[in-house]
């Protein structure tokens, strides 16, 4: 896949309550949330996991690629209707993502 395809399959498999989203991340990956940093493939899975029981719908509004780095802009809708805009930032080397940080997630 290419970074571009690996970001919209992150989106794509949290609207699906996927756990395999996971495996999209190095072993060795950072996420970034904001509400603190998740380091490595399994705790990843737990940030996911956790995410899951608000069954968000985050829509792919634009992406800004400059390899490594893809920026997603979304729109995210969780299951309460709350809606929000988010960046997430990402790294993808080596077709796996690096680090992810939420850089803006308003309200």
């Amino acid at each position: 896949m290419t970074p571009e395809e690996i970001v919209h399959a992150v989106f794509a498999r949290v609207r699906a309550t996927d756990p395999s989203v996971a495996q999209l991340y190095a072993p060795d990956a950072v996420l970034d949330h904001g509400d603190g940093v998740h380091s490595g493939r399994d705790q990843i899975d737990a940030f996911y996991r956790g995410v899951f029981v608000r069954r968000p719908q985050p829509q792919v509004e634009a992406l800004f690629v400059n390899l490594p780095t893809v920026a997603a802009l979304l729109r995210v809708e969780t299951g309460d209707g709350t809606v929000n805009q988010v960046v997430d930032v990402f790294q993808v080397e080596d077709g796996l993502i690096r680090a992810m940080k939420v850089c803006l997630q308003p309200g």
